[in-house]
């Protein structure tokens, strides 16, 4: 059985809704992935334009399609404004196992918001993908996200030197794992 045959789970938390990304979001895209400051730990550059963020909108629905990346909207529950994303990739059913990922745009920062998603999105990878272990790649300098893996559970696990090139320099790697059992409920904010 295809969990995702009829799209990609919307999954609602306190204050959020998690849903596929749509055409409507296309400003909300650029307003996250367009600002090279905000993306200081992110694996790509920012978004140039409306029109980088509708490629990324079809790249992020092609990955649906071929269940390779499942990334969620992170929408405001009330106002269904995007606010960032969250997303399980690398999903490896035999070992049941993916990654996690998440951002929100910088007016979201400090509010528990992303916490609350990710523990969601963990929840449903735990509970309906059947995952065993969920993985997260961390740049050792983004303590926030560090931090916030940690509340959920993660434990580090691996310390990689110059694993990324981006923005013209070498990164480091922090690598975090979680097991089902692990999963620490977030405290509300």
């Amino acid at each position: 059985m295809d969990l995702f045959a009829s799209g990609l789970p919307t999954l609602d938390a306190d204050r959020l809704r998690l849903r596929h990304p749509r055409e409507a979001d296309v400003p909300a895209l650029l307003r996250v992935f367009g600002n090279a400051d905000d993306l200081q730990y992110w694996s790509h550059g920012p978004l140039a334009d409306e029109g980088a963020a509708r490629a990324y909108l079809a790249d992020i629905d092609r990955f649906w399609r071929e269940r390779s990346l499942f990334q969620w909207a992170i929408a405001d529950r009330k106002t269904d404004e995007m606010m960032g994303t969250a997303t399980l990739n690398r999903w490896d059913e035999e070992n049941r196992r993916a990654d996690v990922g998440f951002i929100l745009a910088r007016d979201f920062w400090g509010r528990g918001l992303a916490q609350e998603a990710v523990w969601r999105v963990l929840r449903f990878g735990f509970e309906e993908m059947n995952l065993h272990r969920v993985e997260a790649d961390v740049d050792p300098e983004n303590e926030a996200s560090l931090a916030l893996l940690e509340r959920l559970g993660f434990q580090r696990e691996g310390h990689f030197r110059e694993r990324w090139f981006t923005f013209g320099t070498w990164k480091d790697s922090v690598m975090l794992g979680l097991l089902s059992r692990d999963l620490t409920a977030p405290t509300p904010r």
